[in-house]
């Protein structure tokens, strides 16, 4: 939400004009109770103006005919706003006229001060109060739209820091993500037994390892990747997922060749699938399966079967922050999540870009054999 910081002049305009109207009127000279009368309804009609002006303008941008953008703001806030100016003005003139005469009918003829050829303008109450609404309306108009935009600026600047801190936080998340000593524990010791057991699968095992650092350093800095480059290097990962766990884990892919070619931000199916490994369990009578299908629309489902581990599971919900983070950045709507008793489901927006150029070309890894 934006904060207007408009404060001093908020009052620096009511006790300016209260000071010029009790010097108009004379109060300190010769004090007496219509002029006191006066005086008073003259500084509340200048704080019903000047507070119902900005309430006016500043929420005239969330009115919904203007929100649905069927008509521009200022031709729905200028008649609004000098409708409701001329109203109070109107009423505060003829309460002021009515203390000094005691008379309400001298309220239809007010002298406005201006003058041609010699001859005195008078305007009746209500052109009157239209007139000197105008002047001041759209000075208010202008006076706070500056303060908006200036709070705007503000605003957009501090987001902007926001963003770049979430955006290094994310990175970093996902570096520790892939890169920490569990990570590389467990994969060198996998690495470890295959080389004794089966050198060609340790041989596969430690390309697979290789294309996910590869793809993590090339990637890591970049905005968008395409589903193609994701789903491969997910490939790789999976492969050293069934190395460590064996038929435990599956997961299947049914995304149309179509979908292939949109964007999403990187490492996000990554951090989904390692969310899933993390909060269930995994084993062969029971194995994990996720499954990433395109549901059209240009989304993508990652979903998996719920098998909740035993014992209390450390949840800090970074993995799903960091991709909301990353398509915050990107000025996206982010990820919907559904879970179920049964089932945890993450859906992805893709996003499509005319500028493929600049992305480096797909490698397909060895396929998985069943």
């Amino acid at each position: 939400m934006i904060r207007v910081r408009d404060t001093w002049f908020r009052i620096a305009i009511p006790l300016l004009c209260s000071v010029l109207i009790i010097g108009s009127y004379g109060f300190l000279e010769k004090p007496s109770l219509k002029i006191a009368g006066r005086t008073l309804v003259s500084v509340c009609t200048i704080i019903l103006v000047c507070e119902g002006c900005r309430w006016l303008i500043y929420k005239s941008r969330d009115w919904p005919i203007i929100r649905s953008r069927k008509m521009h703001r200022l031709l729905v806030l200028i008649p609004v706003g000098l409708l409701y100016t001329t109203i109070v003005i109107a009423a505060g003139t003829a309460i002021r006229t009515l203390l000094l005469s005691d008379s309400l009918y001298l309220t239809l003829h007010v002298d406005t001060g201006l003058k041609v050829n010699n001859n005195a303008i008078s305007l009746g109450l209500w052109g009157y109060a239209f007139f000197i609404s105008v002047f001041i309306f759209f000075f208010f108009l202008v006076v706070y739209d500056i303060f908006y935009h200036y709070a705007r600026l503000r605003h957009a600047e501090k987001e902007n820091e926001l963003l770049e801190k979430e955006k290094l936080r994310a990175e970093l998340n996902q570096l520790k993500g892939v890169v920490n000593p569990h990570f590389l524990f467990n994969n060198l010791n996998s690495l470890s037994s295959l080389i004794a057991e089966s050198p060609p699968q340790a041989e596969l095992f430690l390309d697979e390892l290789t294309k996910v650092f590869r793809y993590l350093l090339r990637n890591n800095q970049t905005e968008l990747a395409s589903l193609a480059q994701e789903l491969d290097f997910i490939q790789s990962y999976y492969h050293m997922l069934r190395i460590r766990y064996g038929m435990g884990i599956n997961i299947n892919f049914q995304v149309s060749e179509q979908c292939r070619q949109l964007m999403l931000p990187p490492l996000t199916l990554q951090l989904l699938v390692e969310n899933a490994v993390k909060h269930n369990r995994v084993h062969k009578d029971n194995p994990l399966m996720i499954e990433l299908s395109d549901a059209g629309g240009q989304t993508l489902v990652v979903r998996n079967n719920v098998s909740k581990k035993e014992g209390r599971v450390e949840s800090t919900g970074i993995g799903l922050q960091t991709i909301n983070a990353r398509y915050k950045m990107l000025g996206r709507a982010g990820i919907t999540v559904q879970h179920t008793e049964h089932f945890f489901e993450v859906t992805i927006p893709l996003i499509e870009v005319v500028e493929k150029s600049a992305l480096p070309p797909v490698q397909r890894p060895a396929v998985l054999a069943s």
